[in-house]
């Protein structure tokens, strides 16, 4: 009797807590012009990808060069795509010109390069497990 008590308490523990966290490193390359701020957002299915202002979050680095480096520390596992701009006149936001087209330097995971449209979010889409993922967006 004492023996399924102690499973279904051991069962009930592990479903209060929630799946470890992991960590998204993401080198970008590719920044000509290095007198801005790095902005990396990180979107999960249910964000406006690429360039809508409600990502799961948000983080600035500044250029080193032609590089910079984002990490989103304590992620749980799940699907996520990221978006990287270059804000060259720090209004915390990608410009684009009158017709939508950015005028700031930008990337997308999986180097993701569609012509005449947005990259969708599947197409620039990882998965994050309980370990670290890394890798670089180059931006353009």
């Amino acid at each position: 009797m004492i023996k399924p008590i102690v499973f279904a308490t051991a069962i009930a523990v592990a479903l209060t807590f929630p799946a470890a966290a992991s960590e998204v490193h993401v080198t970008v390359t590719g920044i000509d012009d290095p007198g801005g701020q790095i902005g990396c957002a990180l979107h999960d299915p249910t964000t406006e990808f690429p360039m809508g202002q409600n990502a799961l979050r948000m983080v600035w680095a500044p250029p080193t060069g032609p590089t910079a480096v984002c990490v989103f520390k304590g992620i749980s596992p799940g699907t996520y795509a990221v978006s990287i701009a270059n804000d060259l006149n720090g209004n915390k936001r990608t410009d684009t010109n009158v017709i939508g087209i950015p005028t700031e330097e930008w990337g997308v995971s999986r180097n993701v390069r569609p012509t005449l449209r947005a990259p969708r979010f599947i197409e620039a889409a990882f998965e994050l497990g309980q370990s670290p993922v890394a890798f670089t967006v180059e931006v353009d």
